[in-house]
């Protein structure tokens, strides 16, 4: 099933007309150490899961639906970093810092889309400092 969303519903989120997803498509493969992170962008209850591998590249997870009340735009993870975990924290790569940095300014986009980056992603940038 694929689903189509217009840019005039959702500004500055994408820049051709439309953005259309595959529901179905499959996943691109886990690898260890891939930190896993997800947003419901579109304002609908579509969360988009993808992964920042090692090397700092995006590997997409997948579209699935959610609940309505588990909306939220911006990007966050269920990991926790060392300075809120300890040892059992996930101490992301500098390749992964620098990928949460660039999708924190715009500059990295997850195939086109421009995502705001929450603060349990950000918290992995402010602990490495």
């Amino acid at each position: 099933m694929k689903l189509a969303f217009f840019k005039e519903d959702h500004g500055p989120l994408f820049e051709e007309e439309q953005y259309v997803i595959d529901v179905n498509r499959p996943i691109e493969g886990k690898e260890s150490g891939d930190l896993v992170c997800y947003c419901t962008p579109f304002r609908a209850p579509l969360r988009l899961e993808f992964a920042i591998r090692a090397d700092g590249s995006l590997s997409f997870r997948s579209w699935r639906f959610v609940e309505p009340n588990k909306l939220n735009p911006n990007l966050h993870t269920d990991e926790y970093s060392v300075a809120e975990a300890g040892s059992k924290g996930f101490v992301p790569t500098d390749a992964q810092l620098h990928a949460i940095n660039e999708l924190r300014i715009g500059r990295l986009r997850f195939e086109g889309l421009r995502l705001t980056v929450g603060s349990t992603l950000q918290g992995f940038c402010l602990a490495a400092q």
